[in-house]
């Protein structure tokens, strides 16, 4: 028998979303604020030594923690939870 356990996210993380001008990331953002998660918005424009730091080729990404980058491109809802709750 298979017991399903909800996946549990951190809400205390240093999340920022690093994204473009031109980007429309907006469900991206909307999965953030139904997980409660607080997150800032960054623009690659705005902030290149982020995208130098992280060696950043793809927007959008979240960098959390300031040690994680996870590519969110293209991901369906609830996998931005599952990357978030893996530590991966």
């Amino acid at each position: 028998m298979y017991v399903l356990r909800p996946l549990k996210v951190d809400i205390t993380m240093d999340i920022k979303l690093l994204t473009t001008r031109t980007c429309h990331c907006s469900n991206i953002e909307q999965e953030l604020q139904d997980l409660g998660l607080a997150y800032e918005r960054c623009y690659a424009e705005d902030h290149p030594e982020l995208v130098e730091r992280f060696n950043i080729r793809h927007c959008p990404v979240l960098i959390v923690d300031e040690a994680r980058v996870i590519a969110v491109d293209g991901l369906m809802e609830g996998q931005i939870k599952a990357l978030l709750a893996s530590g991966d």
